[in-house]
């Protein structure tokens, strides 16, 4: 496509301008740029959250920039379709644009939200606005630009397209099926990761939801929304390890009273002085114990279950509780490293780790006055309905490392992409061998 100066430099300008983006909150938001032509010059520009964190990129620049300007006749270059919803009595971005009369939008990235997908196009249309798409080679850009708001969009589709009878099933699973249902979506990505693979994806998911203790704010990360991909890595690697049941495991060491004491709830001095007397649960009388009660059903039963056990309340701080679950997650790493040799160590430590993950959701619940259960039901529907939400196939076809996660991190690795510099940071395999072996 042959285009003029000024519509090259009018696009490369609101490219430019999307970069500089300022979201208002964690969720993942579009990274938007608009630029205004009038009589072939550019007399303004914007981006998202430019002046005011939410506003859009189209409101800033025509009710904040130009408000009193006549823009019959401009020329619009926007990234991103313009809106065509927005809550009461906020006014679509679609709309202003008509209202305004101008006479041509160039678009460079059409809505991946499916509730305004091409309506804003054929919106304009509809007013007789003339719609020109942004050369192949920058809507490239700007798609790469908004990968992260691309994928989210594209799983809100898939869960979208799930009705409430469906979440309300997939919500009531028993955590054994759950275990099973996860390791069948991703057992042929996950075949070739070994177990320390494994474990490491389930402590980097942790990573995320640690946020909560750190208060630490990231862009496009809510740290609660980790806890169902815990959860998962949890199974997982209980998957590549064999384990028969994740149900009997846990209440082989929780069966609805704390190990140690023996009690519900349990009492810490109680609890303090039996550990101190003995090396470790009393697994027989445990088994005992266990015996013709009723398990928990779906992961928010089991979490019920712990918050009977550990009761948590509102002014619990998560540092302490953090510090626990490393504490365990080390213990758990030496289960794995020695598995080969007593592979009955990580049945018990496994239980350990989703006991205090338990406490983490409980602690959260707590804080924010939600019924206990419902939303980590809620999030294990969500984020797995019997589909891969970044292939969409009941079996996993995704490459083992995704794009999207090479372009989160690309802007932490330290070197420039000449490859003879990359290269000089690290010794090939021979290399290697000559400086640490002893040959």
């Amino acid at each position: 496509m042959k285009i003029s100066e000024i519509e090259r430099l009018a696009i490369v300008n609101s490219i430019d301008e999307a970069r500089q983006s300022k979201h208002e909150d964690a969720k993942v938001h579009p990274n938007v740029g608009v630029v205004i032509v009038k009589n072939d010059e550019i007399i303004a520009s914007a981006h998202r959250g430019e002046i005011d964190l939410g506003d859009h990129a189209e409101f800033t620049v025509l009710e904040k920039k130009l408000k009193s300007d006549i823009l019959a006749g401009c020329t619009v270059f926007t990234t991103l379709e313009p809106c065509t919803t927005r809550n009461h009595p906020k006014l679509p971005c679609v709309e202003r644009l008509i209202e305004r009369k101008v006479k041509k939008v160039w678009i460079g990235m059409v809505d991946p939200n499916s509730k305004i997908s091409g309506r804003g196009i054929t919106r304009l249309r509809e007013a007789n606005i003339e719609i020109e798409l942004y050369p192949p080679e920058y809507s490239a850009v700007i798609e790469e630009l908004n990968r992260d708001f691309i994928r989210e969009q594209k799983k809100a589709s898939i869960t979208d397209s799930i009705n409430s009878e469906q979440y309300e099933k997939l919500s009531k699973r028993s955590l054994d099926e759950w275990y099973e249902s996860i390791n069948k979506i991703y057992w042929n990505r996950n075949y070739y990761q070994g177990v320390a693979q494994t474990f490491s994806h389930l402590v980097e998911v942790i990573g995320g939801l640690s946020l909560l203790a750190s208060e630490k704010k990231k862009e496009n990360i809510i740290p609660e929304n980790y806890m169902p991909k815990a959860i998962a890595w949890w199974l997982a690697l209980c998957g590549k390890l064999g384990i028969n049941s994740v149900e009997e495991m846990l209440w082989d060491k929780f069966p609805n009273i704390c190990p140690y004491c023996q009690l519900n709830p349990h009492i810490d001095r109680i609890c303090s002085d039996k550990k101190l007397a003995s090396k470790g649960p009393d697994w027989a009388t445990l088994k005992k114990l266990g015996t013709n009660k009723m398990k928990p059903k779906s992961v928010g039963d089991w979490q019920l279950m712990f918050d009977t056990i550990y009761p948590v309340t509102s002014t619990d701080e998560y540092k302490p509780i953090f510090a626990r679950l490393i504490e365990e997650l080390g213990e758990l790493s030496e289960a794995i490293r020695v598995f080969p040799a007593e592979p009955g160590y990580f049945l018990s430590e496994a239980c350990d780790v989703f006991a205090w993950l338990m406490r983490i959701q409980n602690t959260f619940d707590s804080k924010k006055h939600n019924k206990v259960g419902d939303l980590l039901n809620i999030g294990l529907a969500k984020n797995y309905p019997e589909i891969c939400l970044d292939c969409n196939q009941s079996v996993c076809s995704c490459p083992p490392i995704l794009k999207s996660t090479i372009g989160r991190i690309a802007h932490e690795i330290p070197l420039s992409k000449n490859t003879l510099e990359h290269n000089a940071r690290f010794l090939t395999a021979d290399q290697t061998s000559e400086k640490f072996g002893n040959i």
